[in-house]
């Protein structure tokens, strides 16, 4: 009754979204995420990974379709890997 609690007690702080950690392996190179973010569920991570993956490709040329974003969970285990892939190949 953890929510319904906090409707009580208006003062404690509301449940904290799951925290998501977007690191970059390129080739045998992994630049780890240090802060991570929170978001709502593994669809807004992989959804933010594709956006930082478009914003990447045109910053910085040696990310190419071999970089992959690994998400990892609050914990530091990696759950999903989005290959940049899929921002350079087309959708079949």
């Amino acid at each position: 009754m953890r929510i319904y609690s906090q409707l009580l007690d208006p003062e404690q702080d509301p449940p904290m979204m799951p925290l998501y950690y977007l690191h970059i392996r390129n080739r045998n190179e992994l630049e780890v995420d240090p802060d991570g973010m929170e978001l709502p569920d593994i669809d807004a991570a992989m959804a933010e990974a594709l956006k930082v993956a478009r914003e990447l490709t045109a910053e910085i040329p040696e990310y190419d379709a071999s970089t992959v974003i690994e998400i990892a969970d609050g914990d530091g285990q990696t759950i999903l890997t989005v290959p940049f892939c899929h921002v350079f190949c087309p959708k079949r």
